[in-house]
């Protein structure tokens, strides 16, 4: 086992290096432990003194020296318990610190998403919040969203079983997006007119809305608005009405 393995147990650097120290020297004096691990005395002290309430250190006194010795690593069983009851009650609050975000949120949010992987959290927390039978409305989906191409297979697939339908109204260059996409179960496509494309595709579900920019570098724009979404939502279903099928 490694130092960096104890200390994710809650063992700090000096007493990981103790504790190891310990495993190989066995019944030593805080001496060797100094030179062993290149600690001065008041830290091994530290570190022997911390090790002990943890129950991972026993000593003796022989000839008026105390001599340290590691615990079985068995004990360590109980460190990895303890950890897990910590971990369990920090879950417990999650729900508590939910409820403390929602009621600070504001009316009106927007924020910002940058590259790849800021895309794909977006994408990620809002499939995760979404319900079976919603919607997920994407007005002016650009030829340049094919980058993401084997992500949004997967991802597809994943809003299918859950039961999310979508509805994409794709630029006149993307032609080549439709055949695939139409394949898909719970979708339905749609082209858009010459005279309406669109440099960035707009996404609207539930009430939230997301501009995404792909080219020169990927960006997205989000506004989170239960009034700001129906607007954009009519919008879209007027475009739809108008768009070939």
């Amino acid at each position: 086992m490694q130092k960096e393995q104890l200390q994710k147990l809650g063992l700090l650097e000096s007493e990981s290096k103790v504790y190891l120290a310990l495993l190989n020297l066995g019944s030593t004096s805080a001496g060797k432990i100094a030179k062993e691990t290149e600690l001065n005395r008041v830290s091994v002290y530290k570190a022997l003194e911390n090790l002990s309430k943890k129950g991972l250190v026993s000593h003796a006194i022989k000839a008026n020296i105390k001599y340290f010795e590691a615990v079985n690593p068995a004990a360590l069983g109980d460190l990895i318990e303890e950890k897990k009851k910590q971990l369990d009650e920090i879950k417990k609050q999650v729900p508590l610190l939910e409820d403390i975000y929602k009621g600070t949120k504001k009316k009106i949010e927007s924020n910002i998403y940058e590259g790849a992987k800021g895309a794909k959290a977006l994408w990620e927390n809002w499939l995760k919040e979404m319900r079976k039978g919603d919607e997920w409305l994407i007005l002016g989906a650009p030829k340049h969203a094919e980058i993401f191409g084997g992500y949004f297979e997967e991802f597809n697939k994943r809003r299918a079983r859950k039961g999310i339908y979508m509805r994409l109204i794709y630029n006149q260059d993307a032609t080549s997006l439709i055949k695939i996409r139409e394949k898909q179960p719970l979708t339905k496509v749609a082209l858009m007119s010459k005279e309406y494309v669109t440099p960035a595709s707009i996404e609207i579900i539930n009430d939230h809305i997301a501009i995404v920019v792909y080219e020169p570098e990927i960006i997205i724009f989000t506004i989170n608005s239960k009034e700001v979404a129906h607007s954009f939502k009519q919008y879209f279903e007027l475009l739809w009405k108008i768009a070939k099928k």
